[in-house]
Protein backbone atom coordinates (compact mmCIF):
# COMPACT_ATOMS: atom_id res chain seq x y z
CA UNK A 1 0.00 0.00 0.00
CA UNK A 2 1.45 3.30 -1.09
CA UNK A 3 1.77 6.19 1.89
CA UNK A 4 -0.11 9.48 1.94
CA UNK A 5 1.11 11.91 -0.30
CA UNK A 6 3.98 13.91 2.11
CA UNK A 7 3.60 18.16 1.61
CA UNK A 8 6.64 19.98 3.12
CA UNK A 9 4.79 23.51 4.82
CA UNK A 10 7.25 26.05 4.58
CA UNK A 11 6.00 29.16 6.42
CA UNK A 12 7.87 31.69 8.93
CA UNK A 13 4.14 31.80 11.23
CA UNK A 14 3.77 29.13 13.32
CA UNK A 15 0.26 29.05 13.68
CA UNK A 16 -0.64 29.47 9.99
CA UNK A 17 1.53 26.28 9.69
CA UNK A 18 -0.14 25.00 12.52
CA UNK A 19 -3.34 25.27 10.64
CA UNK A 20 -2.61 24.50 7.21
CA UNK A 21 -1.00 20.75 9.02
CA UNK A 22 -4.09 20.19 11.33
CA UNK A 23 -6.13 20.73 8.03
CA UNK A 24 -3.79 18.44 5.39
CA UNK A 25 -3.49 15.79 8.11
CA UNK A 26 -7.75 15.72 8.83
CA UNK A 27 -7.85 15.14 5.11
CA UNK A 28 -5.27 12.20 5.28
CA UNK A 29 -1.95 13.35 4.35
CA UNK A 30 1.03 13.46 5.95
CA UNK A 31 3.12 16.78 6.80
CA UNK A 32 6.24 17.95 7.74
CA UNK A 33 7.15 21.80 8.76
CA UNK A 34 9.63 24.17 8.17
CA UNK A 35 10.33 27.78 9.72
CA UNK A 36 12.31 29.32 6.74
CA UNK A 37 13.24 29.03 3.21
CA UNK A 38 16.86 27.57 4.02
CA UNK A 39 15.17 24.89 6.44
CA UNK A 40 12.52 24.06 4.39
CA UNK A 41 15.02 23.56 1.41
CA UNK A 42 17.42 21.16 3.50
CA UNK A 43 14.38 19.34 4.77
CA UNK A 44 13.14 18.93 0.85
CA UNK A 45 16.35 17.40 -0.19
CA UNK A 46 16.32 14.99 3.17
CA UNK A 47 12.48 14.10 2.98
CA UNK A 48 11.33 14.06 -0.68
CA UNK A 49 7.65 15.67 -0.29
CA UNK A 50 5.00 15.08 -2.99
CA UNK A 51 4.50 18.60 -2.19
CA UNK A 52 5.35 22.18 -0.65
CA UNK A 53 3.34 24.84 0.28
CA UNK A 54 5.55 27.85 0.81
CA UNK A 55 4.94 31.30 1.98
CA UNK A 56 6.39 33.97 -0.33
CA UNK A 57 7.40 36.65 2.72
CA UNK A 58 9.51 35.17 4.83
CA UNK A 59 12.93 36.37 6.49
CA UNK A 60 16.29 35.60 3.89
CA UNK A 61 15.23 34.30 0.90
CA UNK A 62 11.11 34.29 -0.03
CA UNK A 63 9.40 31.60 -1.08
CA UNK A 64 9.32 32.84 -4.96
CA UNK A 65 12.96 32.82 -4.85
CA UNK A 66 13.66 29.44 -3.33
CA UNK A 67 11.06 28.18 -6.24
CA UNK A 68 13.02 29.63 -8.61
CA UNK A 69 16.07 27.94 -7.80
CA UNK A 70 14.20 24.75 -6.89
CA UNK A 71 13.38 24.74 -10.50
CA UNK A 72 17.44 24.85 -11.29
CA UNK A 73 18.89 21.81 -8.97
CA UNK A 74 18.23 18.41 -10.64
CA UNK A 75 16.93 16.43 -7.06
CA UNK A 76 14.34 19.28 -6.53
CA UNK A 77 13.32 20.38 -9.20
CA UNK A 78 10.19 17.90 -10.34
CA UNK A 79 8.73 18.27 -6.53
CA UNK A 80 5.64 21.49 -6.97
CA UNK A 81 5.64 24.55 -4.91
CA UNK A 82 2.51 25.99 -4.16
CA UNK A 83 3.12 29.75 -2.91
CA UNK A 84 0.97 31.28 -0.05
CA UNK A 85 0.63 34.80 0.35
CA UNK A 86 -1.38 37.73 1.55
CA UNK A 87 0.11 40.09 -1.05
CA UNK A 88 -2.48 41.05 -3.75
CA UNK A 89 -3.63 38.78 -6.19
CA UNK A 90 -2.06 40.17 -9.13
CA UNK A 91 1.24 40.27 -7.92
CA UNK A 92 1.18 37.07 -6.70
CA UNK A 93 0.57 35.58 -10.00
CA UNK A 94 2.71 37.14 -12.01
CA UNK A 95 5.68 36.01 -9.40
CA UNK A 96 4.55 31.99 -9.17
CA UNK A 97 4.39 31.97 -12.63
CA UNK A 98 7.71 34.01 -13.38
CA UNK A 99 9.44 31.50 -10.65
CA UNK A 100 7.66 28.26 -12.07
CA UNK A 101 5.56 27.51 -8.98
CA UNK A 102 2.85 24.79 -9.73
CA UNK A 103 0.30 27.40 -8.54
CA UNK A 104 -0.87 30.13 -6.22
CA UNK A 105 -3.31 30.06 -2.57
CA UNK A 106 -3.85 33.62 -1.51
CA UNK A 107 -4.39 34.27 1.69
CA UNK A 108 -6.47 34.06 3.69
CA UNK A 109 -8.11 31.15 2.01
CA UNK A 110 -10.63 28.55 3.14
CA UNK A 111 -9.74 24.99 4.33
CA UNK A 112 -11.62 23.10 0.98
CA UNK A 113 -9.81 26.15 -1.34
CA UNK A 114 -6.60 24.42 0.28
CA UNK A 115 -7.43 20.92 -0.43
CA UNK A 116 -8.95 21.33 -3.76
CA UNK A 117 -5.29 23.43 -4.53
CA UNK A 118 -3.39 20.33 -3.13
CA UNK A 119 -5.03 17.75 -4.95
CA UNK A 120 -5.30 19.56 -8.26
CA UNK A 121 -1.22 20.31 -8.04
CA UNK A 122 -0.71 16.51 -6.67
CA UNK A 123 -3.23 15.10 -9.62
CA UNK A 124 -1.43 17.14 -12.55
CA UNK A 125 2.46 16.29 -10.67
CA UNK A 126 1.04 12.51 -11.19
CA UNK A 127 0.63 12.90 -14.71
CA UNK A 128 3.12 14.68 -15.28
CA UNK A 129 5.46 11.54 -13.94
CA UNK A 130 3.59 8.70 -15.32
CA UNK A 131 3.99 10.41 -18.57
CA UNK A 132 7.83 10.46 -18.31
Amino acid sequence: MNPAPLILVVDDTTCISDIIRHVLQGAGFRTRAARNALEGVALARLERPDLILMDILMPGMDGSMVSGSMKETDELKDIPVVLLSAMPEEEIRRRATDCGAAAFLPKPFRHEELLRCVERVLATSATRKEAS
